[in-house]
């Protein structure tokens, strides 16, 4: 006699089925974005122009200016002599130039700076070091022609607009 509603044999592992060689490979699930960081060591020296989409972190010394769309970190070995260009700026070493960043621009406690700051927002810890002027433009209308202002990001003041910006009479 069968029984028909219960079979005691073991399942049979499923077939192997023979993957083609060419072709696109086998679906996967898309794999998350990567926040890729590229890091420049302290034994590294660089003159020049540098710039890349990714985040950045310096330990060494670059004697140029640096153009990032992404966020830039001098680490406390990191020196630059030049301007920076980012989204976000974080000093912790040393910046011989000016800063503009998209976002935000912080000095840590071990950071110097001398140059001018221009970002929305600007934090200065204290501890830092900063010799310059720190411009803040409205974040609303950051992208918008600034015709009242006679400063212009990366040109340094004559010393008649600097006098003229502190109420002072040039000469003096």
């Amino acid at each position: 006699m069968r029984n028909l509603g219960f079979d005691q044999r073991p399942e049979a592992p499923e077939p192997m089925r023979a993957q083609p060689s060419f072709g696109a490979p086998p679906a996967q699930p898309a794999p998350q974005t990567e926040r890729k960081i590229a890091v420049l060591g302290p034994t590294l020296r660089f003159k020049g122009e540098l710039s890349a989409e990714e985040d950045f972190i310096l330990q060494g010394r670059i004697e140029g200016s640096i153009n990032h769309t992404q966020s830039v970190t001098i680490g406390t070995e990191g020196s630059v002599l030049g301007n920076i260009h980012a989204r976000v700026i974080t000093v912790d070493g040393t910046v011989d130039g000016d800063l503009h960043g998209g976002e935000s621009i912080v000095i840590h406690a071990t950071g110097r700076v001398t140059g001018n700051i221009f970002a929305p927002r600007v934090g200065l810890v204290e501890g830092s070091f900063f010799n310059g002027r720190i411009e803040m433009p409205d974040p609303k209308t950051a992208g918008q022609a600034r015709s009242a202002t006679p400063a212009r990001p990366g040109v340094p003041l004559s010393s008649e607009e600097t006098a003229k910006m502190l109420g002072a009479k040039p000469g003096v």
